[in-house]
């Protein structure tokens, strides 16, 4: 199921994927397990208001909120 959010005029699309790893195994302090590498439970991605997509994060995200909190930075940083 895919969540979609409006911030600012900004389309946010937040859904569910099949993880590379279980939570309870992914140890930040571990540089061998670099983000770049794992697969979260969620994933998000940003729409400018003309409808170009602007990010997409699939990768170490663990929850809805963290992709929420992510996409309003990205938002941010984009000063369309």
């Amino acid at each position: 199921m895919i969540k979609t959010f409006i911030e600012k005029d900004y389309k946010i699309k937040i859904w569910e994927q099949e993880p590379t790893m279980d939570w309870e195994l992914r140890d930040f302090s571990n540089d061998i397990q670099c983000s770049e590498n794992i697969r979260g439970t969620h994933a998000y991605q940003v729409f400018n208001p003309k409808g170009e997509s602007i990010y997409l994060d699939h990768m170490d995200m663990w929850d809805e909120d963290a992709c929420y909190q992510n996409a309003v930075q990205d938002i941010e940083a984009d000063g369309d």
